[in-house]
């Protein structure tokens, strides 16, 4: 019995055969889809956003109580970023909410302080003249 392809090319029974699915390497024919990699940063915490947000939105709206929110929402978020080795970004949200929301808090503070004298000054004030 002879080996024979079809075409009446002999093969060796020893050689690997080839189906038609594979190249001469060894590499299947059809072409495979190519795979997208997509790197993607730290996901924000949600936590942060909201701080900051809310930092921003105490000088027009509330100003002492949206400051002191953010607060605690810039608190939560650090609870959650710096254990999470950098998988969780957000902590230049954090720093920014903070630093608007203490300086919030002090220029009402201050104009709460300066306020009461004018209040104390004119009260004196008028209490002299009578």
């Amino acid at each position: 019995m002879s080996n024979q392809d079809p075409e009446g090319n002999n093969q060796d029974p020893a050689a690997p055969s080839q189906s038609s699915s594979e190249s001469i390497w060894g590499e299947s024919s059809p072409m495979a889809a190519p795979t997208v990699v997509v790197a993607t940063g730290p996901v924000t915490s949600s936590s942060a956003i909201v701080a900051l947000v809310l930092s921003i939105l105490a000088w027009p709206v509330c100003p002492v109580i949206f400051a002191i929110i953010a607060l605690v929402f810039a608190s939560k978020a650090d609870k959650e970023i710096i254990p999470s080795q950098g998988r969780i970004g957000g902590s230049a949200f954090v720093l920014a909410a903070r630093i608007l929301s203490w300086i919030n808090i002090g220029l009402f503070a201050a104009l709460m302080v300066l306020g009461l004298l004018a209040l104390l000054f004119l009260t004196l004030a008028g209490v002299s003249s009578n």
